[in-house]
């Protein structure tokens, strides 16, 4: 019973989690699909003589990336990739690739590289925006001698993209020219694909999906909670986010929704100047409003509504406007980190106190799950409680070395015969898990937890239950 110690009990709960995780974790609209991944490949394959054919060798395989301007055979194994694109290295660092050269972004107002991957790019080459703006250099492009270009996060023209072509196989946007911009999955997985590195993208997407359920767990209130994004520029121009934009699509992966009303309004469109019909619509739970804090005073003084307890400022600057613009697998680190915490404390829920029944049901639980409940109180809360003592006693001796494990209910929701129960984990004082839920059922008049329930609890600690 040492699976009930503190690092390996732990362990596997977390285990329990990542399944759900990578079952049914907060996902973007667009992750997952097979939109901007294209499955058009050719392998070649060289001819071998017969002391060659003797030894296994891996076959060459070159990937053929279809796009607007065609299609880009990438090579096996590229050593020398450079990124045009904003924040595009994001993805390759992400499963384990550095690229020679990085382009900084034009849009950057702060230091770059950012800090998300300011250690991992302290040795590479930094292309300044003067050099995708209006014009590419291409010498210096070429001196660098790269064997692959990826440019899918910003716009080629086709005789750019050609003489790129000429210098090392270039990878553009997948889309056609009005498609919206690659969510942080959708990218981190092209960029796999790219590379034929698509079990390495897969699990660094994975990692990350957990990474945003663990941040958002202990924060129900985002559920549900209404939100606008607004950036400010240096004219005192607002600009609000569609529903498309990427920073809107990160936040409904936190549990919020964005106003119906404001999608029909502004459409299709990844950002649109604010309007004073678009300002009526922004009865919103929380308004992340992007600014150079300089500005702040003049704003409020010009746009009173700017003046509400719902807002939540991002200074331009920060690295958190870095981050919350780019939307990419490494910048969301920053953002669970900080900004969530900042959106919890704006939004949220008043919770009545519970019912009698509520309550009943609550205590049912709580009886049924702590370790060191006395078996004569919980076994009338047990389905076929008869079957289950030895088990229970055995989940009782385990738990000992977590000081006792209790299962603390915070809610219920009662819909006619069954209640989910909203609780948390406790070892001993400390709270290891909060914000699950599991459900417990009336039976003649009588709130109890099914043995299919209880023995699957316990097989987290491999404590067997009879079957």
């Amino acid at each position: 019973m040492g699976f009930w110690n503190r690092g390996c009990g732990a362990t596997l709960f977390s285990l329990s989690l990542f399944c759900l995780v990578a079952c049914s974790s907060p996902a973007d609209t667009d992750a997952g699909s097979s939109a901007g991944r294209p499955s058009t490949s050719t392998e070649a394959q060289p001819q071998l003589s017969e002391e060659e054919n003797s030894t296994p060798v891996k076959a060459l395989k070159e990937i053929a990336i279809p796009h607007r301007y065609g299609q880009t055979v990438v090579p096996q194994n590229p050593e020398r990739i450079i990124t045009l694109g904003s924040y595009e290295e994001d993805s390759l660092i992400a499963i384990g690739v550095i690229p020679i050269a990085v382009t900084e972004p034009q849009s950057s107002t702060g230091s770059f590289p950012p800090p998300w991957s300011q250690e991992v790019l302290r040795n590479v080459e930094i292309l300044r925006p003067a050099n995708v703006d209006g014009g590419i250099d291409y010498g210096a492009i070429a001196k660098l001698r790269p064997d692959l270009i990826m440019a899918t996060k910003t716009e080629l023209t086709l005789e750019q993209y050609e003489e790129l072509s000429s210098i090392a196989p270039t990878v553009i946007q997948p889309g056609s020219p009005n498609s919206p911009q690659m969510s942080w999955q959708t990218h981190a997985e092209f960029v796999g694909h790219v590379l034929d590195l698509e079990s390495e993208s897969g699990q660094a997407i994975l990692v990350t999906q957990a990474s945003i359920f663990d941040a958002i767990r202990p924060h129900p209130a985002l559920e549900g909670s209404t939100f606008a994004h607004i950036k400010v520029d240096e004219r005192e121009v607002l600009q609000i986010g569609g529903g498309q934009s990427l920073s809107s699509r990160f936040f409904r992966q936190l549990g919020l929704v964005y106003p119906s009303n404001l999608d029909d309004e502004i459409g299709g469109a990844d950002w649109s100047t604010m309007t004073e019909k678009l300002e009526s619509l922004l009865a919103v739970d929380v308004l992340v409003v992007e600014s150079d804090p300089v500005l702040r005073n003049s704003l409020i003084d010009s746009q009173p509504f700017l003046e509400q307890e719902n807002v939540i400022w991002v200074d331009r600057g920060s690295g958190f406007d870095t981050a919350v613009s780019s939307i990419t697998i490494l910048s969301l680190s920053l953002l669970l980190e900080e900004l969530v915490p900042n959106i919890s404390q704006v939004v949220t829920v008043v919770i009545d106190p519970p019912t009698a029944e509520e309550e009943a049901a609550m205590n049912a639980f709580r009886l049924v799950y702590g370790s060191e409940t006395i078996w004569e109180d919980k076994a009338p809360h047990l389905q076929k409680a008869n079957e289950l003592r030895d088990a229970n006693e055995a989940y009782r001796l385990g738990a000992v070395d977590n000081d006792g494990i209790t299962l603390t209910p915070k809610a219920a929701e009662i819909n006619d015969n069954e209640a989910i129960i909203i609780y948390d984990v406790y070892f001993g004082d400390s709270p290891a898990y909060t914000d699950l839920d599991r459900t417990i059922y009336l039976v003649d008049g009588i709130w109890q937890v099914t043995k299919d329930d209880f023995c699957g609890f316990l097989s987290a600690a491999q404590t067997p239950c009879p079957e």
